[in-house]
């Protein structure tokens, strides 16, 4: 695994933070076009490298994981929010909620160390299948990361406190990659290819919500419509 993966992996989710951090939610920053271009992106990677890779030996198993993992994002996201998919529910929570940062924190790092456990294992043998997989990681981790401070910062969180929650969560990818990295030569094969097909499971969860969730009446705009094939185009060019 190149060393500028690691960085992209860390500088992705920072920045989506940092602006979330200084941005004026009182503008109402539009990210949906943001958001279409990336769940088109990862779903085509999904699509294109990611699922007939798994398949290339798969059993019974490998599916009912790829299964796994898409309803284990649907369970994550009670804890969440949506915030993967870049959704921002700006309330004030009763005092019964007031762990709910936490969850947020711990769903949403969970998720991202998950991710980055296939790449750093070595099953994308190829560069085309490790980029894909990559920039498949990163397109949605910048939105979601500006949706999560966002949210806090609108709930009153601490500065210091938000601070340290998005080099938590910028920090989580690279960390689910550097261990399975150490650890490759000690963990069967087999292992990491489940991983990746449960993995797998949560991406197809995240882009189907992000291209339709987030589109009113589930209708696609013009502009909604030329990010969506950019994505699409980007994720071809990235897997010849």
């Amino acid at each position: 695994m190149e060393w500028w993966y690691y960085v992209l992996l860390i500088s992705s989710p920072l920045l989506g933070g940092t602006i979330g951090y200084y941005a004026n939610l009182s503008k109402k920053l539009n990210i949906k076009l943001l958001l279409a271009f990336a769940g088109a992106y990862l779903l085509s990677v999904v699509l294109f490298h990611l699922i007939p890779h798994i398949y290339v030996e798969a059993n019974v198993l490998t599916g009912g994981l790829l299964l796994a993992g898409f309803f284990f994002q649907v369970y994550l996201e009670k804890f969440s929010r949506g915030i993967e998919h870049g959704h921002i529910h700006l309330h004030n929570h009763s005092k019964k909620n007031k762990f709910i940062p936490y969850e947020i924190l711990i769903s949403l790092s969970l998720h991202s160390f998950m991710e980055g456990i296939p790449l750093g294992s070595g099953l994308l043998i190829d560069k085309q299948s490790q980029l894909s997989f990559l920039f498949g990681i990163i397109s949605h981790e910048l939105p979601a990361a500006f949706a999560m401070v966002s949210l806090l910062k609108a709930n009153h969180l601490k500065p210091n406190l938000l601070r340290i929650f998005i080099l938590v969560y910028a920090c989580m990818s690279t960390l689910g990659a550097s261990i399975s990295n150490v650890l490759k030569y000690s963990i069967d094969t087999h292992v990491f290819e489940y991983l990746m097909a449960f993995v797998i499971g949560t991406f197809l969860h995240i882009a189907t919500t992000i291209l339709f969730e987030n589109s009113e009446e589930h209708r696609f705009d013009k502009n909604k419509i030329i990010a969506i094939i950019a994505g699409i185009i980007l994720a071809t060019l990235v897997s010849l």
